[in-house]
């Protein structure tokens, strides 16, 4: 059953992109605030359960919640078609999460070799599906395939061509490269250890599996109908966490004080890569997207087509 939601102009991307930058540059402060003084090194664990602790959560829960609910009541949203056009925006964000993507796949490869020094011993299955040997390969390959599909990408928007349309199987990549981060996320042996960087990044990834499954339909021309509103709701939420996660880390890895991240959670680029493609894609569709009124049938893959009207 839908529900008949009143929608408004009022909510469009400058208020979108505004609460967006409000509630990440708060919420990425107080992280790194924390991982500095209120963080058991190696372990993730808070020290000490202080205000610091409720305001994140809170700021975190109220963030995630504003960026999701508000373009459900926004009547700016496009439709559920990729925008086709020159847009060096999306060309350099889609460049970053490729990046992103391949420093990744790195970190998977360079700890497979860990795991097998660990966990030598045990029976190949045990290896293969307890200790997440299985899981780190895959999130290697399908990094490794999902940064050639963001090369794709960023070479469309940089020509204004629509080539990613072509790689239907390559769209979900992406995807899968964070459906295999999670499963080894699940993985985890916490025992109460690593709970507010577990916590945070499974949220994170969850947001990202939604919006990239949107980010596939909406590419590939798939029964998008409907997904460019999923796109948006679940891509700013996603891009919020990922760029606090990136940013808290980054700041404290750069600062000689890596021993403060949890064990297993190290810096990545592709958390940030993934926050700038998230957050350009959003923003350059509500900018330059198709009206509403061209929202494709849900009866047919739409091809999308070969020039934008926003180019008209």
């Amino acid at each position: 059953m839908k529900l008949n939601i009143q929608k408004t102009d009022q909510i469009d991307l400058r208020l979108l992109l505004c609460v967006f930058g409000v509630t990440t540059a708060l919420t990425a402060i107080l992280r790194t605030v924390q991982l500095f003084t209120n963080i058991e090194p190696h372990t993730g664990f808070f020290a000490a359960v202080d205000w610091s602790v409720y305001v994140l959560y809170g700021l975190v829960l109220l963030s995630a919640a504003l960026l999701m609910l508000l373009p459900s009541f926004s009547a700016r949203i496009p439709a559920s078609r990729a925008v086709v056009r020159r847009d060096p925006a999306l060309a350099v964000t889609s460049g970053l999460f490729a990046a992103g993507l391949l420093y990744d796949a790195a970190l998977a490869v360079l700890n497979i070799p860990v795991l097998l020094s660990e966990n030598g011993s045990l029976p190949v299955g045990a290896l293969l599906f307890s200790e997440g040997l299985l899981a780190e390969v895959l999130r290697a390959a399908c990094g490794l395939l999902a940064a050639l599909y963001m090369v794709f990408t960023a070479v469309s928007y940089a020509k204004g061509t629509r080539q990613f349309a072509k790689f239907r199987l390559l769209a979900l990549m992406p995807l899968f490269w964070a459906m295999f981060r999670i499963v080894l996320r699940f993985m985890t042996k916490i025992s109460f250890t690593m709970v507010s960087e577990l916590l945070l990044e499974l949220a994170m990834l969850a947001f990202m599996m939604l919006f990239l499954l949107s980010f596939a339909r909406i590419a590939a021309a798939v029964n998008p109908k409907g997904e460019m509103r999923k796109a948006v709701r679940f891509g700013l939420p996603a891009a919020f966490l990922a760029a606090v996660i990136g940013l808290s880390r980054l700041v404290c890895t750069v600062a000689g004080k890596g021993e403060l991240l949890a064990d297993g959670f190290p810096f990545s680029f592709g958390e940030l890569g993934f926050a700038a493609f998230a957050a350009a894609y959003v923003a350059e569709q509500l900018r330059f997207g198709r009206p509403a009124s061209e929202e494709p049938d849900m009866a047919q893959d739409a091809e999308p087509p070969e020039t934008d009207s926003a180019d008209a």
